[in-house]
């Protein structure tokens, strides 16, 4: 979908590098943030069609940008895809009720996560030879 916006968030610079190239494959064009302030400010900014939101995040924090982006009626509509190495039922069921759509635990699978960029974006029916 040329023009699409996902937004990835991430502290991990070598991580943010590897999926914006993979999803810009796609066709998707990428914004990148690296902590919780920058996410905020581009999300509300660039209205991007996806978050790709790491949970432990400097500067706001993954959790604190979750909250602020779900309570800011300019973001609050915006899929989120909370990704963290933590994956225990209550961070899982706290990223719920915060309002996250999906969570990916890291190290991350790319074809999974592009099935789910995909199906989020409405754009599942393309070949991708994932």
């Amino acid at each position: 979908m040329p023009g699409t916006k996902i937004l990835i968030v991430d502290d991990d610079k070598d991580l943010v590098r590897l999926l914006a190239k993979r999803i810009s494959q796609e066709g998707f064009e990428v914004l990148a943030a690296y902590d919780g302030f920058q996410a905020v400010h581009l999300a509300h900014r660039e209205n991007p069609r996806l978050i790709l939101l790491d949970i432990k995040l400097p500067a706001g924090g993954g959790m604190g940008a979750l909250v602020n982006l779900k309570n800011s009626l300019k973001t609050e509509s915006i899929p989120i895809i909370a990704i963290s190495a933590l994956e225990s039922p209550d961070i899982q069921l706290e990223l719920k009720r915060h309002g996250v759509d999906e969570f990916m635990k890291k190290p991350l699978d790319i074809g999974a996560l592009l099935e789910k960029i995909r199906r989020i974006t409405g754009t599942a029916d393309r070949s991708s030879g994932e």
